[in-house]
């Protein structure tokens, strides 16, 4: 029966969120002038694991509330049914447990996006390479901004943001596609001093923005000139997931405090491929074990 339950598990997965795939493939080589635009739309329903919640009317989500023991033993239950069983009860228990820090968690991620764009694009090595967002006669970077609580157990959790990139030509049509995430803070609890929602969610808000403007700067990078880089190992959580989980990478740029790593969106990590701008205080960065 467990070994069913798992099949079953796996099989609800891959109806859902692994149906899209964000790899770290290089930006086309696009000659001419990009325009940026931020989108309103929100992630589809197969961009996001199961169990997931949305803050209402925000592009804020919850995860890491899941319990994939529930998932399994209802989908070896009741079948493909009882996944969406267990990823409606895990929604449920994300509303409750994020209830008394939503109103300081809700941002207008579209205006900030709009907002730190409009601050970091005179300041690329190739201003000319953007151009206005309302260009039609151009071929365009289309963003769809998102945050994510992901808990990590019952009471800490890590703020990730991230976007959504799709290269389209100027007739609509899409080029290349891939999401850059930024983590690069420590966990905190959710509620209480020195949680994410103290200070009339001041601490979160900031966090959101620093966060925001690292993920635009790797995009910018990548949209300037093509990048590689040296091929490593890192043990890190990741947005969506509380587990620690060792990935092969290309680190891409690093410092003192954040590591910019890429990483192809292979089977089972479409949701956390592309690249990702992680706090170095929280990894473990070693050689990869690739001959």
């Amino acid at each position: 029966m467990a070994h069913k339950a798992t099949l079953v598990f796996a099989a609800v997965l891959l109806a859902t969120g692994c149906a899209s795939h964000a790899t770290r493939e290089p930006m086309p080589d696009i000659k001419g002038p990009l325009a940026v635009r931020v989108s309103s739309e929100s992630l589809d329903s197969w961009d996001t694991p199961f169990g997931v919640y949305r803050f209402p009317d925000t592009s804020v989500y919850v995860s890491g509330h899941q319990s994939e023991r529930r998932e399994s033993t209802l989908a070896g239950l009741f079948g493909v049914g009882g996944g969406f069983m267990a990823s409606a009860m895990a929604a449920s228990d994300s509303e409750a447990k994020t209830k008394d820090a939503r109103m300081h968690l809700a941002v207008d991620l579209r205006a900030l996006t709009e907002q730190i764009l409009a601050e970091a694009l005179p300041r690329q090595s190739q201003p000319d390479r953007f151009v206005a967002a309302n260009q039609s006669a151009v071929d365009a970077l289309e963003l769809i901004p998102f945050a994510v609580v992901t808990f990590i157990g019952e009471s800490r959790s890590r703020l990730w943001v991230g976007l959504k990139a799709t290269l389209v030509d100027r007739g609509g049509k899409q080029l290349w596609k891939a999401r850059y995430h930024s983590g690069a803070d420590m966990d905190r609890s959710l509620t209480g001093e020195g949680g994410w929602a103290s200070d009339d969610g001041t601490i979160a808000r900031d966090a959101i923005r620093r966060n925001l403007r690292r993920a635009l700067d790797a995009l910018l990078a990548d949209a300037s000139a093509s990048r590689s880089g040296r091929a490593a190992r890192v043990i890190a959580q990741w947005v969506w997931f509380p587990q620690m989980y060792a990935r092969e990478v290309e680190i891409l740029d690093e410092s003192e405090d954040i590591v910019v790593v890429g990483m192809s969106g292979i089977s089972g990590d479409s949701m956390i491929g592309g690249v990702n701008v992680l706090d170095k205080r929280s990894v473990s960065l070693m050689p990869s074990a690739k001959k």
